[in-house]
Formats: C-alpha cells, structure tokens, sequence
C-alpha cells in the first residue's frame, strides 16, 4: 500500500487555494475546520479525517485524486452534466457550448 506523502498533499491543496484566490482562513471555514488546522493540513504536520479530505477537494472543486496525484479525472461529472443536458436541448445550442469552451480553453493558455 502507498504511503501519502501529507506534505506533497498540503502543497498541492494550498497551490489549488492561491490558484483559485482563496484565502486560508475562508478555506477553512469553507470545510469547517480551524484556521490553524488548515495551517497544519497545508504544511503537513497533521493528518485529516476523510471526511475533512473530501470536504477540502470539494470546496476546491477538484477531485481527491488530484490532491493525491495531481493528476485530473479522465472524465469531469460537471462537465458531462452540461454538455448532457445541453444535448438535450438542440444541436444549435450544443454547437455553441463546445464553441464556448474551446474558445475558454484558448484564452486561458494566454493567461
């Protein structure tokens, strides 16, 4: 069984919090948890519960895996929700969210 690393696990959640312009106080009252206790998630000198783990991936919204091993899902359940739902509407409308996104996707490598 691989050990976690809560180190590499601390970095990564504050990385995602900078990206997202989070602070760590509103973070921790995102999840429910101390200032101080983020403080210690972040840097890795204490463990959390699971349910504190999945609490902090969703008030990021990221997946837990991505904490773990930085690595992003194959599939995105929010994304696949939209582009269902927007199918169901019409081709037109479909067209114009993948525009949408591809256009998003583009203007974000400039950032």
């Amino acid at each position: 069984m691989a050990k976690i690393d809560y180190k590499m696990l601390g970095d990564q959640i504050r990385y995602v919090r900078n990206q997202l312009h989070i602070s760590q106080e509103h973070l921790s009252e995102l999840c429910d948890i101390s200032p101080s206790f983020m403080g210690h998630i972040e840097r890795g000198t204490r463990k959390m519960s699971m349910e504190t783990f999945v609490s902090v991936a969703n008030a990021l919204n990221v997946s837990t895996d991505y904490l773990l091993y930085q690595q992003l899902p194959n599939n995105d359940a929010t994304i696949t929700g939209i582009i269902e739902t927007v199918k169901q509407n019409n081709e037109a409308h479909y067209d114009k969210y993948i525009t949408i996104i591809r256009a998003l996707a583009e203007i974000s490598d400039h950032l």
